[in-house]
């Protein structure tokens, strides 16, 4: 593998996989399934459950329409392969014609259930992983699918998780991942002595994956983000232009927008995603907050800062930075397992702020301490209110509605945030654009003149 960040980029990202689900009843196991095909980066194409109200023949057809490589049936025990049996002939009726067949995944340490499930997915081969409750079982199947993705060398998922872990360490506090590329979005969460978290969502992005975002956000959602009025028929045109150009670096400001949209919907859903797998509100914390792929591309940081705090809505003070060139993830592919000095030498360099976030929770007014280096001062800060104070060094800041914490500032200095969340938008433009304007001035994202239009 080379270790530029553009050959890491086009070749670790792997081939896609599309996973199916045939789940008894939802629950623990429901969340537990897609926890682990967060973690595995697959893209899941259908997820259907014993109490889904199509018919046989329905079933049938959408599976046959999914056209999945693999399905995964997690089972808690024997007794709710009973529950999977129609689902199972469904499978079997509108999958067995596909080629090359799916192969069968069946997660679970029940014995007879297992030998259940696997007389039930016959005449598709199956194979056995443990409890997807069990962190052997998540560690299983997302080892076995990943090696399914696998086109050679390291997945970009790997690299990002091996980035993640070693920030961690190295600054011995929690840290957060963000990476949007042209057919992905990953969030990983790494914190020392504990499990990472990891969500790696496909093929959402905004290149490739740019339609994708909207045949599941929605146009009006993308739409939203945009600080002027745009109809959707010239937005549609933009979004197809994207996914016929997909690797384009935007050049005009409409496409700069655009971008900025999409990735804004990109993340938010995978959040949604990971909510549901109980994943949800870690995301949403770590002292340092690291930017890379398109988000490290965008011309300026403020671009990235403004779709880090937007999408993120963060939760506790924060660094934000950008792994320019996606130097730190190209290094983080290449070192061996066994041996993460280099890399641990280029995050005290690699890793510097752009600006520092903090979070406001106040029904109505919050006085915010910020404490520098020999000096302290008050800010009063009204609910709603979103601004930028001049500060580039380390700052603790405390005060009601403020958790109290120490983090570094950089160039943009630091933002206050006391919008309410989650973050909502008015539905009429005429409401909107001026909302989502003064947002994008108050970190200088856009000319003024545009996103005042």
């Amino acid at each position: 593998m080379t270790s530029t960040a553009a050959a890491l980029v086009d070749v670790a990202h792997g081939r896609p996989l599309r996973v199916a689900t045939l789940a008894a009843h939802p629950g623990s196991m429901e969340r537990a399934t897609l926890r682990a095909l967060l973690a595995a980066g697959v893209e899941v194409v259908i997820a259907m459950g014993a109490r889904d109200p199509r018919s046989f023949g329905e079933r049938a057809q959408a599976l046959r329409d999914a056209r999945p490589h693999v399905v995964v049936i997690a089972l808690a025990d024997r007794g709710e392969t009973d529950h999977l049996a129609l689902l199972a002939e469904a499978l079997r009726f509108g999958c067995a014609a596909q080629r090359p067949a799916p192969r069968i995944l069946v997660a679970s340490s029940d014995d007879g259930a297992v030998a259940r499930a696997t007389a039930l997915a016959t005449p598709f081969a199956a194979e056995v992983v443990p409890d997807l409750r069990t962190d052997d079982g998540r560690r299983r199947v997302v080892t076995r699918l990943r090696a399914l993705r696998r086109e050679g060398g390291l997945l970009r998922d790997e690299a990002l998780e091996t980035l993640a872990r070693r920030i961690a360490e190295v600054r011995r506090s929690p840290a957060l991942v963000v990476d949007v590329t042209s057919s992905s979005t990953s969030l990983v969460r790494a914190e020392p002595l504990v499990p990472l978290l990891a969500a790696h969502g496909r093929p959402l992005g905004v290149g490739r994956g740019a339609d994708h975002v909207v045949a599941r956000a929605g146009l009006e959602r993308v739409r939203r983000w945009i600080p002027w009025t745009v109809d959707q028929p010239t937005l549609l045109e933009r979004v197809f232009n994207r996914a016929r150009w997909p690797d384009a670096v935007p050049t005009d400001r409409e496409s700069l927008a655009l971008e900025i949209a999409l990735a804004h919907e990109a993340l938010a859903h995978l959040l949604a995603d990971a909510a549901a797998a109980g994943l949800g509100a870690p995301l949403r914390t770590a002292a340092t907050i690291l930017l890379t792929g398109r988000l490290a591309a965008l011309p300026g940081a403020e671009h990235a800062l403004l779709i880090a705090i937007d999408a993120l809505e963060p939760t506790e003070p924060a660094s934000i930075a950008r792994d320019e060139g996606d130097a730190l993830l190209a290094l983080a592919s290449a070192v061996a397992s066994d041996d993460h000095a280099p890399l641990d030498a280029k995050i005290g360099d690699g890793v510097v702020p752009a600006a520092g976030v903090i979070p406001v929770t106040t029904s109505r007014r919050s006085l915010v301490r910020i404490a520098s280096a020999g000096s302290t001062r008050e800010e009063r800060v009204d609910r709603g209110s979103f601004f930028v104070l001049p500060v580039g060094d380390a700052v603790e800041v405390s005060g009601p509605g403020v958790t109290r914490a120490r983090i570094a500032c950089g160039p943009l200095g630091l933002v206050v945030d006391a919008r309410p969340r989650p973050l909502a938008l008015p539905v009429r433009d005429a409401e909107r654009v001026p909302a989502v304007s003064r947002w994008y001035e108050t970190l200088g994202v856009l000319a003024p003149e545009v996103a005042a239009r």
